[in-house]
């Protein structure tokens, strides 16, 4: 009995596994015969590229105020292979090239403090652009109060109208056209691609809400809009109203744009928030969860500012859950980190409550794959631990750098040098080419 059993199960496991082998050949052809190459047909992805979906240049405030001197195009040199020289005059160069890689510098304020610091005809004029040019050229310490006053002026709507580099600004169009032509410049099919894209730099109450914006396409789509900012009247810090620009974009050119969020570790519960956490009800929720499980596929899991997958707290049978942990507080240290954040910051918990959405819902807004990039700013997109070049500047190697403080907010205490950045990651993705329409 026993032996007519096997015998019956083993006859079984061999038809099931011909059924499966014959499924996965190619299809006959009109006559019946199979095409000689096995390959005929296939639209499965064999091939995993590797890339950085996070880099900041110049063309950022905050990079280019804390010295980032490299522009976009340096950046791609860089990526794809040549040596470059660095913000401190270190030749670099990179032990092995990247597949693909975009620039994706903060579109608020964008390139500004490269005019600032050139002394742009249009700043020379305005006195308050004056007094940052010369503050800047003079460099060190008032070089460095000059960055902070000017990030404060953003934040309060201070600024000069001659500064205030947005939306339907000359200035803004004129450095968002130059970042297109640089993708354009060093985007080779098959061998290197680049991908037009800039961040979406959300930050609410000091909590990171911030994305980055990848454009599938060329300049022919790209070209006809100008990346939104977080700034009224024409951008908005919120993510739902990103989300609907996202939706225009598509509608207008026939073109695909995706949103990659980072950093819920320095969000405060926000990235990842249920319904509970906005005042709104339940309605809004609902067309928060279906418009985010549209235009968020992707999570950036881990970069310079911590790994994003998972606590101690949350996961505490797993040994490794305290890799590369940032949980002081949010992202510019005005409040401190409480255990019921947590779960609202984090990769693995994020998940979780995706699933428990899906049940009670019907959807889930948290269903994502992950990746990891730099979030660089110096230009320089760089992984290795061993031979850690910072996340500024002041961060690149030099015998003092140990000593940098890469924050330190008085009122609240939180404070971390720069030593504390991680060595970041990159990000990868199986496609059937090294094209913008196949990694997409």
């Amino acid at each position: 009995m026993r032996q007519s059993t096997a015998l019956a199960m083993a006859m079984l496991f061999f038809i099931a596994t011909g059924v499966r082998a014959s499924a996965d050949q190619p299809s006959p052809g009109p006559g019946g015969e199979r095409p000689y190459s096995p390959f005929a047909d296939w639209d499965r992805p064999i091939d995993v590229y590797f890339g950085d979906t996070h880099v900041h240049t110049g063309l950022s405030a905050d990079a280019g105020g804390a010295g980032t001197r490299l522009m976009p195009r340096d950046s791609y040199r860089f990526a794809r292979g040549e040596q470059v020289t660095s913000n401190t005059g270190q030749p670099v160069r990179l032990a092995r090239p990247y597949d693909f890689f975009m620039i994706t510098d903060h579109s608020d304020g964008m390139g500004v403090i490269i005019d600032i610091l050139e002394g742009a005809p249009n700043i020379m004029a305005d006195p308050e652009g004056r007094k940052f040019h010369e503050a800047f050229v003079a460099g060190g310490k008032r070089a460095m109060e000059a960055t902070r006053e000017l990030i404060r002026q953003f934040a309060q709507g201070e600024l000069s109208p001659a500064l205030n580099y947005q939306p339907g600004n000359p200035n803004f169009g004129r450095i968002w056209k130059q970042l297109i032509d640089a993708a354009e410049e060093f985007n080779q099919p098959g061998d290197f691609t680049t991908f037009i894209a800039f961040e979406w730099t959300s930050l609410v109450k000091g909590n990171n809400l911030h994305r980055n914006v990848i454009f599938r396409d060329g300049p022919d789509r790209a070209g006809q809009v100008e990346p939104y900012t977080t700034t009224p009247p024409k951008g908005s810090p919120d993510p739902q109203d990103l989300w609907a620009w996202m939706q225009a974009y598509e509608d207008q050119t026939g073109g695909r744009v995706t949103a990659i969020p980072h950093n819920g570790n320095l969000s405060n519960g926000m990235m990842f928030a249920l319904q509970d956490d906005f005042a709104n009800g339940a309605n809004y929720y609902r067309a928060y969860a279906q418009a985010r499980q549209q235009w968020e596929r992707l999570y950036e899991v881990t970069q310079l500012k911590g790994d994003g997958e998972t606590h101690p707290l949350l996961s505490n049978e797993d040994e490794f859950a305290d890799y590369e942990n940032w949980d002081w507080g949010n992202l510019d240290g005005s409040e401190a980190k409480t255990p019921a954040m947590l779960p609202g910051e984090y990769a693995r918990s994020a998940l979780q409550r995706g699933l428990m959405l899906q049940r009670d819902l019907g959807i889930n807004p948290f269903k994502f794959g992950m990746i990891g990039s730099t979030d660089t700013h110096t230009g320089l997109s760089t992984v290795n631990d061993a031979n850690f070049f910072g996340k500024f500047p002041r961060e690149e190697p030099s015998p003092e750098r140990a000593l940098v403080m890469a924050a330190d907010n008085k009122q609240t205490g939180i404070a971390y040098k720069g030593w504390r950045y991680s060595s970041a990651g990159v990000a990868a993705v199986w496609a059937t080419a090294n094209t913008r329409e196949a990694i997409f």
